[in-house]
């Protein structure tokens, strides 16, 4: 009978620390994501609507379309993204497999520290999302997850996209091809040139 009473408890015990856990904030700064009650993306019936841009969100809109929701969500980390984009999942009609079946734009591997909006992880360990602005909310998150390791290590906030890339690389991306091509991006993509 102490056998089954002892089992109980830490059977209770175990549900309450899952419990516990599954409310966890893993983020390293006190807020981060676009509030929702000052958030000017509106999502309603299956589209997403932003300034005079309405996009269908089972759709990958066209890369200025999505620089232009970028400046929103993402702050001033837009052109990284959109650069970022471009590289992993391709430009207007070049959307990668991951792009097309996992709404993953700027390929994400699925989290296991942080908050996310991913729906699951594939069998490749990407992220796979319900449709492609929660891919674009989720690299939000991960940004400011990043922006809390670089404040971190040095002390203050990264001082441009190069820099802020440069302290990704190694754990976002290995290869020095696509550093490279980030920064090409960031230098010479005509979309580039609409700043804030």
């Amino acid at each position: 009978m102490k056998t089954l009473a002892l089992h109980i408890v830490l059977f209770g015990i175990t549900l309450s620390l899952l419990y516990g856990a599954s409310h966890l904030d893993m983020s390293p700064k006190t807020s981060y994501g676009m509030p929702q009650n000052t958030n000017p993306v509106k999502i309603k019936d299956g589209f997403l609507y932003y300034d005079s841009l309405k996009l269908p969100l089972n759709k990958i809109p066209k890369v200025k379309q999505l620089h232009t929701v970028s400046k929103k969500v993402m702050g001033k980390w837009y052109r990284m993204f959109t650069a970022i984009k471009i590289e992993e999942s391709g430009n207007d009609g070049q959307n990668s497999y991951y792009a097309r079946a996992y709404n993953n734009l700027v390929g994400m591997r699925y989290p296991r520290k942080r908050k996310t909006t991913a729906v699951r992880m594939s069998n490749d360990y990407y992220a796979v999302y319900a449709n492609w602005y929660e891919g674009m909310i989720d690299f939000r998150y991960y940004i400011d997850y990043m922006e809390g390791s670089f404040e971190r290590k040095y002390k203050r906030q990264p001082k441009s996209e190069k820099e802020f890339i440069n302290h990704i690389y190694g754990s976002y991306n290995i290869y020095s091809k696509w550093k490279n091509d980030v920064f090409w991006i960031l230098d010479r993509h005509p979309v580039m040139k609409d700043t804030l």
